[in-house]
């Protein structure tokens, strides 16, 4: 999400509340139905002149080709996830994200998942137990790594803040006080059942994901409990 009212990039990584986020700013106040939230990761924001000598690699190379496809698509249904910025702006401009337990962001994908009919017929199941959609599901898609969502094409986390979901009210607050705002209450926009992550995980599960996203457990500090 690009707000050049309030010159700031928000990285909305998947179930890490940031519909809620885009809601309190306005991104989702001209969209109704289905996939207005602005999921561009930041390769796909970052103008390709500030990093052309990195663009060869194959992982730049894919994210390129991600980036071209959304801006030539016309099914884009929101229009505010086709606003960019220029070279000065994402250089200039505040950048920020919320991250969250990779074992909960995960479940909390899966509870998603098998409530959206459309979800369940992309995979031809209409019942999905949890440890198969891990296996399915993992480290694809919407549930890439979180350092796939906020790494710029040399391969550096290029962000000015790191929100954390299990802190969120107050971290936003840093967030709208490094913007010189005044803090919105953030609703609930897409809200989970409450649900302990942690009872739904054996042990597959749990070190399937401790495999997948190491680098961001390592990063982030994030443990299972």
């Amino acid at each position: 999400m690009i707000s050049h009212e309030h010159h700031f990039i928000f990285i909305h990584i998947p179930k890490c509340a940031g519909t809620s986020i885009e809601q309190v700013f306005g991104h989702l106040s001209s969209h109704n139905g289905r996939g207005g939230q602005d999921h561009r990761s930041l390769r796909m924001l970052q103008p390709p002149a500030t990093a052309l000598h990195q663009l060869y690699k194959p992982v730049n190379f894919l994210e390129m080709g991600r980036r071209i496809k959304h801006t030539l698509s016309p099914n884009v249904s929101n229009p505010n996830n086709k606003i960019q910025v220029n070279r000065h702006q994402y250089n200039e401009y505040f950048k920020f994200t919320v991250v969250r337990n990779p074992w909960a962001r995960a479940y909390s994908w899966y509870r998603n998942f098998i409530r959206d009919p459309l979800h369940k017929g992309a995979v031809g199941q209409s019942e999905l137990p949890f440890d198969d959609f891990l296996h399915q599901q993992a480290g694809r898609g919407m549930l890439r790594s979180q350092l796939y969502w906020i790494t710029d094409y040399s391969g550096r986390i290029d962000m000015d803040c790191i929100a954390r979901f299990e802190n969120l009210e107050a971290d936003f607050d840093t967030v709208c006080n490094r913007l010189g705002i005044q803090t919105p209450e953030l609703p609930h926009k897409t809200k989970g059942d409450g649900a302990d992550y942690r009872e739904a995980y054996n042990q597959s599960g749990r070190d399937l994901i401790s495999t997948l996203y190491r680098d961001e457990i390592q990063l982030l500090g994030y443990t299972f409990d």
